[in-house]
C-alpha cells in the first residue's frame, strides 16, 4: 500500500527521518557512558540521584521522542510510492535491525530503571553494549544506501 499524496514531501520526510535517527543513536551511544558513571556512585548519594535524574531527562526528552519521530518518520517513507522495492530483501535486513534497535532501547530503559532503583546492572554488559546501536546503525545505513 502506497499513499501517493505523500510523493511531494519524500524530501521533507527523509530529512526527518535522518534528524531523528540521528539524535535517537545519538542518546543509545551516550547513556551506557552515562550508566556506567552512575553505577560506580553509592547508591542514593546526591551524586547518583542527579545521575537518574539526568538519565531519565535523556529518555524523556531525547531518546524516546527521537525513536517516535524515527519510527513514524520510517513508516511514512515507507508508505510513500518508489521508495521500497517490496520484493528487494534489502528492507527486511533493515526492518530486522531497527526492531534489534528498539529492543535494545527497551533494555536501556530497563537498566536506567534498575540504576535509578540501586539495583545493578552488570559491569562488563554496559562497557560492551555501547557497541550495539553502532552495529545496528552500520547495517541500517548500508541496507538503505548500498540496497545489496
Amino acid at each position: 500500500m502506497t499513499v501517493p499524496a505523500l510523493l511531494p514531501f519524500l524530501r521533507e520526510l527523509l530529512a526527518l527521518h535522518v534528524i531523528a535517527v540521528i539524535l535517537w543513536m545519538a542518546g543509545m551511544i551516550v547513556l551506557p557512558m552515562i550508566y556506567l558513571r552512575h553505577h560506580g556512585l553509592e547508591p542514593a548519594s546526591p551524586a547518583a540521584m542527579a545521575f537518574a535524574a539526568l538519565e531519565r531527562q535523556i529518555f524523556k526528552r531525547l531518546v524516546n521522542p527521537a525513536m517516535y519521530a524515527a519510527w513514524g518518520f520510517g513508516i511514512l517513507l515507507a508508505l510513500t510510492p518508489g521508495t521500497i522495492s517490496w520484493s528487494a530483501p534489502w528492507w527486511l535486513v533493515k526492518l530486522a535491525a531497527v526492531l534489534l534497535l528498539s529492543w535494545y532501547h527497551g533494555i536501556l530503559s530497563a537498566w536506567r530503571r534498575r540504576l535509578r532503583d540501586d539495583a545493578r546492572p552488570e559491569v562488563t554488559i554496559l562497557r560492551r553494549s555501547a557497541v550495539v546501536p553502532i552495529v545496528l546503525m552500520v547495517v541500517i545505513v548500508t541496507m538503505v544506501l548500498v540496497r545489496p
